[in-house]
């Protein structure tokens, strides 16, 4: 109990400010209890965090459970987008924790590292299977290595995620950014661009009676004929 709520206080907090700033006085403050109640269960303040960041599940049921249905070539589109929105909503629920625990891992410290691999490692490991399904049907050297892949596609996906909640320069959208997302996803994932894409973007050519008028009087001209 009295762990729990140094847990929880120290979550609150970091929750406001950088893990760096916060002191064992004021974790102990919000949870109820002295300094020396705090270090009968973490060496310091770091350690604390460390307890927060693992309790936050980033392989969430729906994300597996999404991961765990058929993706073929004809929807892998619509099934990339389903699992980038998803993922995005985990980031948007524990976005100063995520970060936080990225932060601290990309400074080095080894132990945040390993709570941040060991958090997506069932995604990494789905995706690759994800990969070499889909790419079975490549030749062999057009093929991409499913683990290398895997790691940029979640190195893309974590990054996204915590750009596309900020104000945008260039006035991206949270939508198109998405939509983006979802197509490097697929296309990544094909090891090429997606067929319900290509599909989408071939566009039928016009019937010879529905040239554009510019062009059609341009070949009158040529003919010497008229469109009267």
């Amino acid at each position: 109990m009295t762990r729990a709520r140094i847990v929880a206080a120290t979550a609150n907090l970091m929750q406001r400010r950088p893990l760096r700033e916060l002191r064992v006085a004021e974790i102990g403050q919000m949870a109820a209890v002295s300094s020396s109640t705090f270090y009968l269960y973490f060496e310091s303040v770091a350690e604390a965090g460390l307890a927060v960041v693992e309790e936050v599940q980033q392989a969430t049921p729906e994300l597996m459970a999404l991961l765990a249905t058929e993706w073929t070539a004809d929807n892998v589109m619509a099934k990339a987008k389903a699992f980038v929105q998803a993922y995005m909503a985990v980031w948007d629920t524990h976005h100063a924790l995520l970060r936080i625990r990225n932060f601290v891992a990309d400074e080095g410290d080894k132990r945040f590292h390993d709570v941040r691999r060991r958090a997506v490692e069932p995604i990494h490991l789905a995706l690759q299977e994800k990969i070499e399904a889909l790419q079975a049907d490549l030749p062999p050297d057009q093929r991409l290595d499913p683990p290398s892949t895997a790691s940029v596609v979640l190195a893309m996906l974590e990054r996204t995620a915590a750009l596309v909640r900020l104000p945008s320069a260039h006035k991206a959208t949270r939508p198109r950014q998405i939509e983006t997302t979802a197509f490097l996803l697929a296309s990544a994932l094909m090891g090429g661009m997606p067929r319900d894409v290509k599909n989408a973007r071939k566009s039928p050519a016009k019937p010879a009676g529905q040239q554009r008028p510019a062009r059609r009087r341009a070949r009158q001209a040529e003919d010497g004929t008229t469109g009267a």
